[in-house]
């Protein structure tokens, strides 16, 4: 979804122009990042404000993102919400970056791309690792083994309680002075 800077001044007259609109950006997906299995048409609604020379865009991104899992590569299909604030300003105006709260885009063309914002909120936004809810067999080796944390803590606290052998006669001397 494409919106010209002129469509957008005209449109935010009223000092708001809402949109609900559906994307499909698969492809622009696929040529960024390709371990991505699937990706849904993205769900976005918000709205653009006109600030002085600037558009301010508020909104929120829903899709569903199917990603392999780290552990088995089995397909897990992963919803994700992403709210977006981002500013956009002409390249032509002289402006400081850290005088705005959010994120702002220097537009090298006279239009916004609402896909392109897509496209680049859920790459930041993907998960670097993902497991499919069937993957609870952890792997191990010859001589290793993967543990949960709470199995890795039960064994600490068997080791603690065990009494190393080496000691155990120095225990029996601690007895004979109580006595």
């Amino acid at each position: 979804m494409k919106w010209t800077l002129r469509q957008l001044r005209e449109a935010c007259r009223d000092g708001i122009y809402s949109f609900d609109e559906r994307i499909d950006i698969q492809s622009q997906i696929s040529e960024r990042k390709s371990d991505i299995i699937h990706i849904d048409e993205v769900h976005s609604k918000g709205y653009f404000l006109l600030r002085d020379e600037e558009f301010v865009l508020h909104c929120q991104f829903d899709v569903d993102v199917t990603l392999p899992s780290t552990r088995s590569l089995k397909p897990v299909v992963v919803p994700l919400s992403i709210k977006v604030r981002e500013s956009y300003v002409d390249k032509s105006l002289d402006f400081n970056a850290q005088d705005y709260e959010e994120t702002t885009i220097v537009l090298e063309h006279d239009y916004i791309d609402l896909a392109a914002s897509a496209v680049d909120n859920i790459l930041l936004n993907i998960p670097r690792q993902v497991i499919a809810e069937d993957d609870t067999d952890l792997p191990s080796g010859k001589d290793w083994t993967v543990v949960t944390e709470e199995e890795y803590n039960l064994q600490n606290q068997a080791e603690e309680d065990q009494v190393d052998p080496r000691f155990a006669a120095l225990k029996t001397l601690l007895s004979d002075q109580d006595k």
